[in-house]
């Protein structure tokens, strides 16, 4: 892989956090003044990991040009690895395996590829 292309997709990456960066804070934002139980907060974040993932998946499909649903992949596996990573640097705790995290993991990895898919 050139350079170049290994910029452009560092590029999408950092474009997919600050997009979900500026969803999470407009999602926080409506629900302290609805005042929303936990469900809608864990419902927010997961919708906001679908929108980023996909947007960063068709992106990388428009870069790609062939095996575009595989570049949707690989960019929301980076994706879900750095937010894993850095909550578990940022909480301190040891990783656990739980449904929650199962269920984000797929989201991301089935959007991203979807966003991919639909790029051409």
């Amino acid at each position: 892989m050139e350079k170049k292309n290994i910029r452009n997709y560092a590029i999408i990456l950092a474009g997919m956090f600050i997009f979900s960066a500026i969803l999470l804070a407009v999602m926080s934002a409506i629900i302290w003044k609805t005042d929303a139980g936990a469900g809608a907060v864990s419902g927010c974040v997961i919708a906001v990991y679908i929108l980023s993932n996909f947007i960063g998946g068709f992106m990388a499909g428009k870069q790609a040009g062939k095996h575009r649903f595989l570049w949707g992949i690989s960019v929301s596996v980076i994706y879900f690895a750095v937010i894993f990573v850095v909550g578990i640097w940022f909480m301190g705790n040891t990783p656990k395996l739980s449904q929650e995290v199962i269920t984000c993991v797929l989201a991301c990895i089935i959007s991203g590829m979807f966003g991919g898919m639909l790029s051409s």
